[in-house]
């Protein structure tokens, strides 16, 4: 009786009807292949994710290394449009602006102050030399270096 039993459950057709299933060779290859399509696509996603981040991260430091070159505090890095490359850089070249717009206001501040300094003096010769003698000549303050008169 054993023996017949032992046949009966070596039996691929017994078996369908309690319920469990039997897979062919090829049903077999095609659920592997599945598996690993999904496991490669996975990993590949992965992959690009990381090396997204890691370009995001180089590129943020780059831009870092790019605010300390120019004198700017890093924190300012925060403020500024980080999305892409141009983006920062087109932001970057507008604090370059403003900040050149600043100096040359303080300069001719400066100036003012300086020309200011020598009216004060009340010599003539001075007021004759400061509104005749530099624009004839196209001189500054500054080229004649009187910032210790």
């Amino acid at each position: 009786m054993d023996v017949q039993n032992t046949n009966q459950n070596a039996d691929p057709a017994a078996g369908q009807g309690t319920g469990e299933r039997t897979f062919s060779q090829e049903d077999v290859n095609r659920i592997v292949q599945d598996r690993l399509a999904k496991d490669r696509e996975k990993a590949s996603r992965e992959l690009g994710e990381k090396e997204q981040e890691l370009a995001q991260r180089e590129f943020r430091l780059n831009s870092r290394q790019k605010l300390i070159d120019k004198g700017y505090p890093e924190t300012l890095l925060d403020a500024l449009n980080c999305s892409s490359e141009e983006a920062f850089d087109k932001a970057l070249g507008i604090i370059d602006g403003l900040m050149e717009e600043r100096l040359a206001v303080k300069k001719d501040d400066e100036k003012q102050a300086q020309l200011e300094a020598l009216h004060q003096m009340n010599l003539p010769a001075v007021d004759f030399f400061l509104e005749n003698c530099l624009p004839a000549y196209e001189l500054t303050l500054d080229e004649l270096n009187l910032g210790n008169f």
